[in-house]
């Protein structure tokens, strides 16, 4: 058991913009942050993009730890958009889903058929890649990719749009349901998030939350604190459900 664990590798799932930002300084932290990853032996999960942060994240952990260190996972109907890297040549088709046939390494299922995947063996600048019926089965991929990684594994996002958001905060909400106990943080960008950090505090102020949400949503100003962030975590929602038992035991 403990040798199958320490062979899993701790993977940090990265959430972020297919644009780079007006400011320089988003694209210097998804630089940094994947040094930090680097440094730590630690992969990305992240949308499968090759442009804005999605490809600046992936491109640089690929020139420093190599295509093995990233997985990126795209659905069929976005590939032509976040990757147009891989929209020219034949196409083969296996049911509804469409994969350019230079790129096809292996179409199968996952799951007992949950997941149609095709895994593509891509240029070297952005490691590989899986493609998924949906953006829905994306977003549990990607969360049981990082439920089922090594220790300090969890969830960061960088600047972004809709979609950033969307899905640091499905995360956040299957973290307090029990689908997966990581922690998930905000690498807060020259201010970036500080309305989503006003939003919690608001929350919890109204009661509509308790406190627990603060350590199941974290925010850190610097790449390198994230690491040590999720390294850190502990599980918001168990501590909240021991305190519980402890209060019923008195």
């Amino acid at each position: 058991m403990s040798s199958t664990s320490s062979q899993t590798p701790t993977r940090i799932c990265v959430f972020c913009g297919s644009k780079p930002g007006a400011s320089p300084a988003h694209l210097a932290a998804a630089r940094a942050l994947a040094r930090s990853m680097h440094e730590n032996s630690i992969h990305l999960v992240y949308g499968g993009g090759t442009t804005g942060l999605m490809g600046e994240v992936a491109r640089t952990l690929v020139k420093l730890s190599g295509q093995d260190a990233v997985m990126g996972v795209t659905p069929a109907q976005l590939l032509s958009w976040e990757r147009p890297d891989a929209s020219a040549g034949e196409e083969k088709t296996k049911g509804n889903t469409k994969v350019p046939g230079p790129w096809l390494r292996r179409m199968g299922q996952k799951g007992g058929g949950d997941v149609e995947e095709a895994k593509l063996l891509l240029n070297e600048e952005f490691g590989h890649v899986t493609i998924v019926p949906d953006i829905q089965i994306r977003k549990k991929y990607m969360m049981e990719l990082i439920r089922d990684g090594g220790p300090g594994s969890g969830f960061v996002a960088l600047g972004g749009g809709i979609g950033t958001l969307d899905e640091l905060m499905e995360v956040v909400s299957w973290n307090q349901m029990g689908a997966h106990t990581r922690g998930s943080c905000m690498l807060n960008v020259e201010g970036y998030w500080d309305g989503v950090v006003q939003w919690v505090d608001k929350v919890i102020e109204e009661k509509f939350a308790g406190e627990n949400v603060r350590r199941i949503l974290g925010s850190v100003s610097s790449a390198g604190e994230v690491v040590g962030w999720l390294k850190g975590y502990e599980d918001g929602r168990a501590s909240v459900l021991l305190k519980k038992a402890k209060g019923k035991g008195k």
